[in-house]
């Protein structure tokens, strides 16, 4: 490859960096439109919202957990499950084994609000992906953790400083 080639080529390297960024910028203002339009459709704010969605996680969180995950104070997050519980999204469940122990989980309206919501959002997400060889998926998930992991670092980062 001659000088002029390689220059070319990270010109264009560069631009689709450029351009993957901006894209990056427009999901991310995509996902937010989303989740505001989820908000007021279920009747929640954007918080209770975040507080939601958390509680879909495969284990049943405490209402200490919940606050941690959404970065939210112990008052905050019980303000936000007496939202939920409210609007009939989530309830309180006492652990069975530690009666000491609460826990709060979404209600079958609450699943069921959001699979009509979200599956046909799924359904055509895994229907692309599926057209994609093992490669591309992986090296796709290969960023996913990093910008994750990235987003929360300079979360913190932010916290800090405040």
């Amino acid at each position: 490859m001659t000088t002029q080639q390689e220059a070319g080529a990270t010109d264009a390297r560069e631009q689709l960096i450029e351009e993957f960024g901006q894209v990056m910028q427009e999901f991310q203002r995509s996902a937010d439109t989303l989740d505001q339009h989820v908000a007021d459709q279920l009747g929640l704010n954007r918080t209770d919202l975040r507080c939601l969605e958390l509680l879909f996680s495969p284990t049943p969180m405490s209402p200490g957990e919940l606050a941690a995950a959404a970065g939210l104070t112990t008052g905050g997050v019980t303000t936000a499950i007496d939202r939920l519980e409210r609007s009939g999204y989530a309830t309180r469940v006492r652990d069975t084994a530690d009666r000491r122990r609460v826990t709060v989980e979404p209600t079958d309206k609450g699943y069921a609000m959001v699979a009509e919501i979200f599956a046909p959002i799924a359904q055509e997400g895994a229907a692309y992906l599926r057209q994609l060889d093992t490669t591309v998926l992986a090296r796709m998930i290969e960023f996913l953790r990093f910008a994750t992991r990235q987003q929360y670092e300079h979360a913190g980062r932010l916290s800090e400083g405040s």
